[in-house]
């Protein structure tokens, strides 16, 4: 029998969504590097860097141009993928939701082995699981759907500014006060500890004890995460399955008016909100709400999304003026390949970093982890763009396509 669901052949992509997937891959990179040659638990014990000159300088420059940029970026193209992949072309009587719900269940898969073999920051699991939950958002209206996206953007901040205003109300009773504090006290010594071994471990430990750190650190930032992070991910997909639907990339010449006035309001707050996040995360403890907390939890996602759109909207007026023709084309190639780069970072940095590899854990500073993330990237570039003269897919693309359409997928390219 003919297979009647396929995927989208190279000359039918869109390549502007894949020259930002490209320009996403490295950002996300960019963030990630400080959590490959540091624990991840790092992230719930605040700033490290000490308040030096070149550490804050380093750590703010992270901070204003890439933190919560592009996983919101990574996540629009995410649910503008999903809008195309569920309205792709079908022979009759085939039903493209079975397929595309497979599709996420080998993404989880891939999301696990990536957490127990690699890197416990992995995204790519709860990429699937939202994926599954975005079936229940296709048939929405448009003002429904960014509703929704608006709403889920918006979680971080008011969880935030719920705690902070139930921490006010018990601080007024002595008795709640005192074990508000001591909790909080606590969990900030709980964090050091945990953050503390899992130094010991990745620096020391054999694989298999690294791999139950790996779990360990995993599920305990996945709590956090519950409200300050994951539900903007679901919102940005869903953003970006809006986008989608309204053409607005796929057809960017006939809304190049709009696009311009994108770039200019996400450059005016992004400038805004960001100054704003870096400035709260040298003050903000990640265990306790307070003021910096709402700040920061507010101003990261709102700073995130605006400087998204800026960067994206700047990659599509600068395409439409024929400019960066020669870059684009290069870092397309990237994009097409995202997965199979995404897990290079992970398998690359794991080796650097981890005893069974250079062991350089906590070796690296900041402006060298900087550094590491453009040479790598640089990398990237050559490869990604020679491995496509070679084969059709990415290898990690291969095989998820192969399970997703259930048929071993054409893989080298045939004169």
């Amino acid at each position: 029998m003919e297979h009647r669901v396929s995927p989208v052949a190279v000359k039918d992509r869109i390549q502007i969504l894949d020259i930002l997937r490209g320009f996403a891959i490295f950002g996300i990179l960019m963030v990630n590097m400080y959590l490959f040659y540091n624990p991840l638990s790092y992230i719930l014990i605040g700033s490290q860097s000490g308040g030096a000159l070149i550490p804050v300088l380093s750590e703010s420059f992270i901070k204003f141009f890439f933190e919560g940029k592009f996983y919101a970026m990574f996540s629009m193209l995410f649910g503008y993928g999903f809008w195309l992949f569920i309205n792709k072309p079908v022979s009759d009587g085939v039903r493209i939701i079975p397929v595309f719900l497979r599709r996420m269940f080998f993404l989880l898969l891939f999301g696990i082995a990536h957490i127990v073999l690699l890197w416990p920051g992995d995204i790519l699991f709860f990429y699937a699981l939202f994926g599954f939950a975005l079936v229940l958002f296709r048939n929405m209206s448009d003002d429904r759907l960014i509703s929704w996206a608006v709403s889920f953007a918006l979680v971080p901040a008011v969880a935030s500014m719920f705690f902070m205003a139930l921490f006010a109300v018990f601080a007024h009773i002595p008795e709640a006060a005192e074990a508000i504090d001591n909790s909080m006290a606590e969990s900030a010594v709980a964090m050091r500890m945990l953050a503390d071994e899992a130094m010991k471990v990745y620096t020391t430990g054999s694989w298999v004890e690294i791999a139950g750190m790996r779990i360990r650190e995993w599920t305990t930032l996945s709590q956090g995460g519950i409200f300050m992070f994951y539900p903007v991910v679901l919102g940005m997909f869903l953003f970006g399955a809006w986008i989608a639907r309204r053409g607005y990339v796929s057809n960017y010449r006939d809304h190049l008016t709009l696009i311009r006035r994108t770039f200019w309001w996400s450059l005016g707050l992004g400038l805004v909100f960001n100054t704003l996040y870096t400035i709260s995360y040298q003050h903000a403890i990640p265990t306790v709400f307070n003021s910096w907390s709402f700040l920061g939890a507010f101003t990261h996602t709102a700073g995130g999304i605006s400087f998204s759109l800026f960067y994206a909207t700047s990659f599509i007026l600068l395409i439409s003026k024929g400019k960066i023709h020669k870059f684009a084309q290069q870092i397309s190639a990237v994009g097409r390949m995202a997965l199979t780069n995404y897990l290079l970072h992970s398998i690359i940095c794991t080796t650097l970093f981890l005893s069974y590899g250079f062991g350089l854990m906590g070796k690296i500073e900041i402006w060298q982890g900087i550094l590491l993330t453009i040479v790598i990237y640089a990398l990237q570039i050559p490869f990604s763009n020679w491995w496509l003269s070679k084969f059709k897919y990415g290898p990690f693309e291969w095989l998820w396509r192969s399970l997703t359409y259930w048929k071993i997928q054409a893989f080298r390219i045939t004169n």
